[in-house]
């Protein structure tokens, strides 16, 4: 042993740390004379974390500094003891211990301890009760971590429903924004916009499956009178119930009405030869015309009226949705020239497209 650390100084020592409390003083000196010290310069290692252990160490002077993965985590004083597990099992050192100062430390090999202490209930206690307590501490630490880790699965499952909450609001809001693009704020159903969108579509369908695409084009007559004679608010009140009329008597979810501008309307009616397209246009003018809503400044009668144009083609790859819908456009003008509330269709239209004079709304 080192002169420096006398003989009744190394038992009063290795009497403070708890493995060895209970050996006499005579016992205690015969383990010094078994085991050999270390002296260490500031720096050096005593041992490696992840080295096979083979033997206990208890500091006599200095200080030690423990270290797990480059990090320091404890500083071990004279009396202080490391490496017990050793004495049960070779196995990996967990820490790194480096001297810290000048350091003198007594190594306990596993050798001489299961030759002198095995055999000695009170140090085998107090190894177990070293590994109780550790083992207390890491159930301590893996109940404190396992509760971490649930109020850390709690949260995120928390914040994973009010995101899937956030994602569905706002699936909503996309839905609703995009229904009310499409929609006509005054009489809810399609606008123009829509229109054209499902126009455009039906016509690729019609292109490709050769069937015919039908357009009634509805205009409401003398409505500029109607809003003079009763205002605004009644001209709105009147649009709003053409609207419904007309969209009450389509039968088919894929035909479409639509505001189209002012007073005009626009149905478009998918796979629709001109005679059905040509009556559904008639059921439509009298269930307006049955309405009796007042219109004292018609040249036609005393109620709301409407006219409309009818026209229908079966769509290929030399024509464009906008050819339908100037011939029902012109359609409706025969209407309109022709007396108003009444309907007419593209076939009656003659041959040769003459100059269209406007007429009043």
């Amino acid at each position: 042993m080192s002169s420096t650390v006398d003989i009744v100084d190394q038992i009063a020592l290795l009497r403070r740390t708890r493995l060895l409390e209970s050996l006499s003083d005579e016992k205690l000196g015969e383990l010094i004379a078994s085991c050999r010290s270390v002296s260490l310069v500031p720096g050096e290692a005593l041992c490696h974390e992840g080295e096979i252990g083979r033997a206990m160490y208890v500091v006599l002077t200095g200080n030690l500094v423990v270290s797990k993965g480059g990090k320091q985590v404890a500083v071990g004083r004279p009396g202080d003891c490391f490496g017990e597990m050793a004495l049960i099992e070779s196995r990996e050192r967990s820490a790194t211990l480096r001297a810290l100062d000048d350091t003198l430390v007594l190594e306990i090999p596993e050798a001489v301890f299961a030759e002198r202490l095995s055999k000695v209930p009170g140090p085998l206690l107090a190894l177990l009760r070293v590994f109780s307590d550790r083992a207390r501490r890491d159930l301590d630490s893996l109940v404190s971590a396992n509760l971490k880790l649930q109020a850390q699965a709690e949260e995120m499952d928390r914040k994973h429903r009010e995101l899937n909450e956030t994602r569905r609001q706002l699936e909503q809001r996309n839905r609703d924004l995009e229904r009310l693009s499409a929609l006509d704020t005054l009489t809810q159903i399609a606008n123009r916009r829509r229109f054209d969108a499902v126009l455009r579509q039906e016509w690729r369908r019609a292109v490709r499956d050769e069937s015919p695409v039908s357009l009634l084009f509805c205009d409401i007559d003398y409505f500029k009178r109607f809003n003079d004679t009763y205002g605004h608010q009644a001209g709105d009140e009147c649009l709003v119930s053409v609207a419904q009329a007309m969209e009450e008597t389509l039968n088919r979810p894929a035909d479409l009405v639509a505001r189209y501008g002012g007073e005009e309307f626009i149905a478009l009616l998918v796979d629709t030869d001109p005679e059905g397209a040509r009556m559904l246009a008639e059921r439509m003018r009298a269930r307006i015309e049955e309405l009796k809503i007042e219109n004292a400044g018609s040249s036609v009668c005393g109620y709301l009226t409407v006219s409309l144009g009818v026209a229908t083609i079966v769509p290929n790859p030399t024509l464009k949705p906008e050819d339908l819908v100037d011939l029902a456009d012109r359609a409706l003008y025969a209407s309109k020239a022709g007396g108003r509330n009444r309907v007419s269709t593209s076939d009656q239209l003659p041959a040769v497209r003459t100059a269209t004079p406007p007429l009043e709304r």
